[in-house]
């Protein structure tokens, strides 16, 4: 691995450890994940390099070592989640009796008082209404390719600065599947951004929308829509409906709310697309 002057790690895939490293040939930093599985890596590179898009990261090389290493743009910034919310108050006084949310979703029951929850500002739905776009463009682009992504939370979308705006980029397709070899089995990304109908039927388009919704309700609420984790999480959103953002954080933007309802719906023939996703919100609301 002479091309690569490898630094310190910024991070940990699911197939290895991801470090910032100097790539000698191109003459930039770029982001470099090594580990022992192979055939893992090179796969992910080979999904990576079918898509050139501005929100999702780029392949730019890989080496069969030993180590096996996959270049990858470097997408250094916070996350997703913590960018949206970086300037929302703790919890913000409730007037009159909270609603209390069914004990699927995982949540202490509440009955009046502060709500243990806070909405989105304004500045930070402004900025979701760009940001979500610009995801459900690049999840397009991926599906567009033959892919679905399948883990798509809030860890792995970064937001970068690019001149004078924060964009959100997409990460990892360690566990991206080629639509063409969908199978009939659980997927193994993390539960809380799982579709319902995963481990039940093959993944679809639907599935990644219903990951984007997850992370459009942990913008606007600072919560996930169900609380827990493993495969009790999947049977609760087998069984009911996710709540709106809304029930958890009153004040979110109507718009946002409807949109985020639409992405969670437990059935995904009813549930939003993401091209529908690029058209619903009003970029001029609020």
């Amino acid at each position: 691995m002479t091309r690569f002057r490898v630094g310190p790690p910024i991070g940990e895939g699911r197939f290895g450890v991801v470090h910032r490293a100097y790539d000698r040939t191109t003459d930039r930093w770029v982001a470099l994940k090594t580990g022992p599985e192979v055939d893992a890596l090179r796969e992910e590179h080979a999904r990576l390099a079918r898509v050139d898009h501005p929100h999702v990261v780029r392949a730019i090389a890989f080496d069969e070592g030993p180590p096996a290493a996959l270049a990858m743009s470097l997408v250094e910034g916070p996350s997703f989640v913590t960018f949206a919310r970086r300037d929302v108050p703790k919890a913000a006084p409730r007037r009159g009796p909270r609603r209390n949310l069914p004990v699927a979703f995982g949540y202490e029951m509440q009955e009046e008082g502060r709500s243990a929850f806070s909405p989105i500002t304004e500045a930070g739905a402004a900025w979701l209404r760009t940001s979500i776009v610009a995801l459900a463009d690049g999840l397009c682009a991926l599906h567009d390719a033959g892919l679905y992504h399948l883990d798509v939370s809030a860890e792995n979308v970064r937001v970068v600065r690019r001149g004078s705006d924060d964009v959100p980029v997409l990460l990892d397709l360690g566990l991206g599947w080629d639509v063409a070899r969908a199978e009939r089995r659980l997927v193994a990304g993390a539960a809380a951004s799982l579709a319902p109908e995963l481990g039940l039927a093959p993944p679809t388009e639907a599935a990644d929308a219903y990951a984007l919704g997850v992370l459009l309700f942990e913008a606007l609420t600072g919560k996930l829509p169900f609380d827990g984790g493993g495969m009790e999480v999947l049977v609760r959103k087998q069984s009911v409906e996710a709540p709106t953002a809304s029930e958890l954080a009153p004040g979110v933007p109507e718009d946002l709310d409807a949109l985020c309802a639409g992405l969670l719906r437990r059935s995904p023939r009813e549930r939003l697309t993401l091209r529908d996703a690029r058209i619903r919100v009003a970029p001029d609301a609020g």
